[in-house]
């Protein structure tokens, strides 16, 4: 005769930790979409502040401190960007990011 092994209930720790790294990569694939879309804000803010002073409505000093603040942000968003794609790379994600 053969014994079935007995069915041992997960914790809730267990459990959580199970449906844990599906909510960190959402949340994560969440993020980056949200990058994503600040990126592409960012190349039309700067296009507006080149066109802004090809028409003379700022002065070269504004532009300049305006775009600065632009590309640092940009920078920001980038390293956000690399981050997050290696943390899903590390945790199997294989769904496609832009």
């Amino acid at each position: 005769m053969k014994l079935k092994e007995p069915e041992v209930p997960l914790t809730k720790v267990e459990s959580a930790g199970d449906t844990g790294d599906s909510d960190d990569v959402v949340d994560l694939v969440a993020d980056y979409e949200r990058l994503i879309q600040r990126r592409d804000e960012l190349l039309t803010e700067r296009s507006e502040l080149t066109r802004r002073l090809d028409m003379g409505e700022i002065e070269p000093d504004e532009f300049r401190k305006e775009l600065m603040a632009r590309i640092q942000e940009a920078a920001s968003v980038s390293d956000k960007l690399r981050t997050i794609s290696a943390r899903l790379s590390a945790m199997g994600y294989r769904g496609v990011l832009h």
